[in-house]
Order: C-alpha cells, then sequence, then structure tokens
C-alpha cells in the first residue's frame, strides 16, 4: 500500500509521497516507491531520493533483490540524465549479479535491468547484455532461454536487430530455435 500511495502522492506532493515510500516495510516496494517519488521530485531532491533508494536497495534479503530491484532507480537516473548515477549503480549491479543464485533468478534480475536500461535508450543496455553473455547460457535454464527470446522479441520490434542477438547466443538448442522462430536457419 505505501509503494502505491507513494506513486499517487509523488506528482503533486513530494513530502507526503516520501513519507509514505519510507515506510514501506519491505525494502524492494521501498526502493519501487522512492524511484517513483525522485522521478517526480525536483532536481533538488531527485539525486538524493535515487541514493536513498541504492541504500535500501542493499537491505534486500540477496543479491538478487538488490540487483533487480535497482532497475527501477537506474531507470530514473537514465530518465533524467543522470548518466552518473546510472552507470556507477549499474555496474555495481553487474558485479553483484555474478553472486545471483539460481541461475533462473539471475537471468530474470539481468532481464529486469535490461529492459529497464533499454526502455530509455538502446544504448544503455549494452553493459546489461555484454553481462547476460557472460553469465546466463540459454540452455542452463528455462529463464535464460525466456530471457535471450524477449531481448530478441523487443530488439525485433525495435530495429528488426533479433539477428543480433541470435548470431551472439552461443550454438545449442536455445539458439537454434530461435533461428527457427525468427527463420533466420
Amino acid at each position: 500500500m505505501g509503494r502505491q500511495r507513494a506513486g499517487q502522492l509523488a506528482p503533486t506532493d513530494t513530502a507526503r509521497a516520501l513519507q509514505a515510500a519510507r515506510g514501506c516495510p519491505d525494502a524492494w516496494y521501498r526502493v519501487q516507491a522512492l524511484a517513483s517519488v525522485a522521478e517526480h521530485a525536483g532536481a533538488s531532491q531527485a539525486l538524493s531520493i535515487l541514493e536513498e533508494a541504492e541504500r535500501e536497495a542493499q537491505s534486500c534479503h540477496d543479491a538478487y533483490g538488490t540487483v533487480a530491484v535497482m532497475a527501477w532507480p537506474i531507470r530514473v537516473a537514465l530518465k533524467q540524465g543522470r548518466l552518473a548515477y546510472a552507470e556507477r549503480e549499474l555496474k555495481r549491479c553487474l558485479e553483484l549479479a555474478a553472486r545471483i543464485e539460481p541461475r533462473n533468478s539471475q537471468a530474470y534480475a539481468l532481464e529486469t535491468l535490461w529492459r529497464a536500461c533499454f526502455a530509455e535508450h538502446p544504448s544503455h543496455a549494452a553493459p546489461v547484455w555484454r553481462r547476460i553473455l557472460e553469465l546466463c547460457h540459454p540452455d542452463h535454464s528455462w529463464r535464460a532461454a525466456r530471457l535471450y527470446l524477449h531481448i530478441a522479441e523487443i530488439q525485433h520490434e525495435h530495429d528488426r536487430g533479433a539477428a543480433a542477438v541470435i548470431r551472439a547466443m552461443p550454438p545449442g538448442k536455445a539458439r537454434s530455435w530461435l533461428e527457427r522462430r525468427f527463420q533466420l536457419a
């Protein structure tokens, strides 16, 4: 409820929205709520709210929670042109991603980050894509295979770039399936 309330208040009342966000009992929802407040806050407050969101993300119960939920503040930072913050936090998240277990959770956390970055500009997603290629073999978990499918679909809609995604994949069952799906074989 605090996350929803913070989102409702954020466009018109930063102070009350912050109060609602800070009242969220779970770090995951607190971070999302703080990102929502930062998105609507004045320029003088937004960065400090994003930094608070980052600190709160550190209190998530595991690396998965920290990495996945940081997609919200990173997206807001990119949208606002706060590239130093976004790049610093993205770098931290990509380093932490290697510690996420199980692999399915790792793939999902990286997909969440990739989508947030890509939504603001495809070039922002490039570091996440490189990390996905390093950590997420598409034949080692169903979520990793789905991750590559989702990225190929989004790239295809954006610039017909599914072929580049598929060519970057390691050979195997998932790649062969995507080649057939996108009629590249």
